[in-house]
């Protein structure tokens, strides 16, 4: 006789954990258990956990079938799989062991594809929308009775897939305004191979392991766009493959980030080694505080009539790892691969109940937030990503990008002659003092002591503080105020000895001056916009994803990402489809690359201007570029094994009355091959 179905040991939504915090709670705490997922109620997806890592997958969503994996890795062939599929018609059987029966695999091809549509499957969850729902049940396999055996993934390579295709922009702006200003390095013992990074990947982190580095900086590197650099940060944070390096946090008057300390607020100090005086702090995965208790269910989870996965029998617990786990059974993770560090006992783990966790809070509330509680809490509405205007910005536009100084306003001919001169060398001034240090603003040399700074200042402010200026020349006194509060600025840094040392950093490493902060602002609003082009590029809204990649590319024009972006969605008006202005597109796109070799974007959005316009060997040149920079981008691989298919013919043979033959190729639609390239 069937007993009442489990209750949940914890529950929580995406929209307050997302799922890439999920896996991370699973492997930290090495959960035995199944998650259960549901959207408005109905059940979506099931994960099978063993020892914190996910070991099968059940999507009520029919996709990623074992055989469609098969056939895309080059396993087996169509004609073997539509075989396969009649038997397993005749006799319900897993498609596994008929495959293996017909010769189509081996048991090592076999093992490939079923870890393969696995890691699929996984990232498939990352995609869910953020109203998703789960359940944790501790101890209990409700997939005991579905599919093969479990088959054990390494998570890292799939989180960090997942994270790329379907970012929760709103978390990771969360963790990145966390880290703040600090710098992220390598910590010692990460386990970087693991992610699997594509060679430009590494090569961002190659970067970090030289020096540490704030997002901006990693940004404005452009090894890898400003998108992939912040969620390269992010997902190296969660995971705790970084440490924090403390670095100057100003904010609007010059104040530090943490008033009356030299410390990010929350962020605990510590000497690094090599560097004294340098703040530095691991970042821990949840916070030790007391929350509201956990949500159980006292009565059996409600689930659909069709939904039969928690069904009779009871779901049996999980063997211990020794006795569920065979010889080989971890296969993807590199013999004695430790998962992620434990964090140390906290009080929200009250005690084990039954073979299970008895957890004294929601899930949700324990990885919701990766940092220490004394941080700011995260944005509710605007997920963007950008920090507070630099200090004392003006409000007037910053210099042309020529160097030139705006000419100044007509003379009045009631203005004198000394009038006139001082009226011109407020706008010169104040034109040219943004781009200047706090040093140069003075006139004083670097090393100067702070009473050379406050004799400075004051025999500065006789001739620049506005209320000095005759009435005549009220048309500047706008910008000699700028100057007058740049000047101020400067002094209040300079006279300080915690600010000015945190200045002589930041003079060091780049950056001091007002245009470079508003150029800092600039590069990240712009990656702000370009992400919530991407999100609307997955959702279909061309119109809006157009706007916010122009707006992108005007704040940043360097960045080829946002140029190409532009580029493609024009290609696909109908007046531009003919061969000359396909041409005028592609010398676009040279552009692109010419900025930016490793440009995914522009590879493969050229590769299909150029199959537009049938120059197809210099496409598949740019498909398999595209493909050796992102492994992931199942398009440009996709193109390159129907080349390979036809045995380097541009098309497929003729069939009758001159047409090719077999299916003819769905138009390419701007929805649907963007919906392919960013699907979640």
């Amino acid at each position: 006789m069937q007993g009442p179905a489990p209750a949940p040991t914890a529950q929580g939504s995406f929209a307050k954990t997302p799922f890439p915090h999920v896996l991370v709670y699973a492997l930290e705490r090495v959960l035995n258990g199944t998650f259960e997922l549901h959207v408005g109620g109905h059940s979506v997806a099931t994960m099978l956990v063993v020892s914190g890592v996910p070991a099968k997958v059940r999507l009520t969503e029919g996709v990623h079938f074992l055989g469609d994996v098969l056939v895309e890795l080059g396993f087996v062939t169509p004609d073997a799989l539509r075989a396969s599929q009649q038997r397993m018609a005749e006799s319900p059987r897993l498609q596994g062991p008929i495959l293996l029966e017909m010769g189509a695999v081996n048991e090592q091809q076999l093992e490939i594809g079923v870890r393969a549509q696995l890691e699929r499957k996984v990232e498939h969850l990352f995609g869910l929308p953020s109203e998703t729902v789960f359940s944790y049940f501790d101890g209990v396999d409700a997939l005991q009775r579905y599919g093969g055996p479990p088959t054990p993934i390494d998570p890292f390579p799939v989180l960090w897939r997942g994270v790329r295709q379907a970012p929760a922009w709103e978390h990771v702006d969360a963790t990145l305004r966390r880290v703040g200003t600090s710098a992220v390095r390598i910590a010692p013992g990460a386990q970087i191979d693991r992610f699997q990074f594509t060679r430009v990947e590494a090569g961002a982190l190659d970067l970090l392991r030289q020096r540490p580095m704030r997002v901006t900086d990693l940004a404005n590197a452009k090894v890898v766009g400003p998108s992939a650099a912040q969620l390269l940060v992010y997902l190296l944070t969660i995971t705790k493959q970084v440490d924090l390096v403390e670095t100057p946090s100003m904010r609007p008057g010059g104040a530090p980030a943490a008033a009356g300390s030299g410390r990010l607020p929350g962020v605990s100090p510590g000497a690094a080694p090599g560097a004294p005086g340098q703040q530095v702090a691991r970042v821990q995965l949840q916070k030790t505080v007391q929350r509201s208790p956990l949500v159980v269910e006292e009565a059996p989870v409600a689930r659909s009539a069709t939904d039969g996965r928690i069904a009779s029998p009871v779901p049996q617990a999980i063997p211990l790892p020794e006795e569920a786990q065979p010889a080989g059974m971890l296969g993807a993770l590199p013999v004695g691969t430790p998962p992620i560090p434990a964090a140390p006992p906290t009080p929200e783990i009250v005690g084990m109940e039954g073979g299970g966790l008895a957890l004294g809070l929601d899930i949700g509330a324990m990885i919701s937030t990766t940092i220490q509680s004394s941080l700011p809490p995260p944005m509710a509405a605007d997920p963007s990503f950008a920090p507070p205007p630099p200090p004392s910005q003006p409000s007037v536009p910053p210099p042309q990008s020529s160097g030139s100084i705006p000419a100044a306003p007509p003379s009045s001919p009631s203005l004198t002659a000394e009038q006139s001169s001082l009226k011109q060398k407020i706008v010169e001034r104040a034109a040219a003092i943004s781009a200047q240090d706090y040093f140069q603003m003075l006139g004083l040399d670097r090393d100067a002591p702070p009473e050379a700074v406050q004799k400075a200042f004051f025999g500065l402010a006789k001739v620049w503080h506005p209320d000095r200026l005759p009435p005549a020349l009220v048309d500047v006194k706008d910008a000699c105020s700028k100057v007058f509060t740049h000047l101020t600025e400067a002094q209040a840094t300079l006279c300080d000895p915690e600010r000015r040392a945190e200045y002589m950093t930041l003079l060091k490493d780049g950056g001091a001056t007002p245009d470079d902060q508003a150029k800092i602002h600039a590069v990240l609003e712009a990656a702000t916009e370009f992400q919530k082009a991407e999100v609307f590029m997955k959702r279909n809204d061309v119109p809006q994803a157009y706007e916010l990649a122009k707006k992108a590319h005007a704040l940043d024009p360097e960045q080829a990402d946002y140029l190409a972006m532009i580029t493609w969605i024009d290609a696909q008006k109908p007046e531009v489809q003919g061969r000359e202005k396909t041409l005028e597109k592609i010398a676009i796109m040279d552009r692109c690359i010419k900025m930016n070799a490793n440009c995914e974007r522009a590879y493969f959005w050229r590769g299909m201007l150029y199959k537009r316009i049938d120059e197809h060997n210099k496409a598949i040149k740019d498909f398999k570029k595209a493909g050796e920079l992102n492994p992931r981008n199942l398009d440009a691989m996709r193109e390159v094994r129907l080349h390979n298919i036809r045995g380097g013919q541009s098309k497929p043979p003729a069939g009758p009355a001159g047409r090719p033959s077999g299916k003819p190729p769905a138009p390419e639609t701007l929805g649907g091959l963007f919906g392919k390239l960013f699907k979640k």
